[in-house]
């Protein structure tokens, strides 16, 4: 004789305290780091699975912001491709030892651990930007965050 058991409820999804949440929560603590003097051919090589690289001094200090897309403006103009991804950008003539601090932002919009998920999503909507270091009042980075932390959290709701 078989059990019918209840379907396993979902959590509900509670917007107004999801844009509450701290983003120390839900933000990415393993993430690429590059020192300033590291070439660009060791980015390309280890941002195959992440969507930016943060330059830091020795200290953990934020120097910069590498984006894919900053990458991909720099190497391939975007009048010379329709689709592309890194193995196009591997493909690309281009200076692959110059040092990371030559493409990187140096002034990258940064949040804080503390900021809230409503106020980080904010930021994304408004700047077109997807991808933020996450530093403490030192400006030593904690973490990143981006439009794929907010789909973390959005998975809990769909299991």
């Amino acid at each position: 004789m078989s059990r019918d058991r209840p379907p396993k409820e979902r959590p509900k999804l509670n917007i107004l305290k999801l844009s509450k949440m701290p983003i120390r929560l839900v933000m990415e603590k393993n993430f690429l780091r590059l020192s300033p003097d590291d070439k660009i051919e060791k980015l390309i090589k280890e941002l195959e699975h992440q969507t930016c690289a943060v330059v830091t001094d020795d200290d953990g200090k934020l120097l910069g912001l590498i984006s894919i897309d900053e990458i991909i403006n720099l190497v391939i103009p975007p009048s010379d491709y329709i689709l592309v991804g890194l193995d196009a950008i591997k493909e690309a003539h281009f200076d692959w030892d110059r040092p990371v601090s030559d493409i990187m932002n140096p002034r990258p919009i940064i949040l804080s651990p503390n900021d809230s998920l409503g106020y980080a999503l904010e930021m994304m909507l408004e700047t077109g930007i997807k991808q933020f270091p996450v530093v403490d009042k030192k400006k030593t980075v904690l973490g990143t965050f981006s439009a794929q932390s907010i789909v973390r959290i959005l998975r809990v709701f769909v299991r």
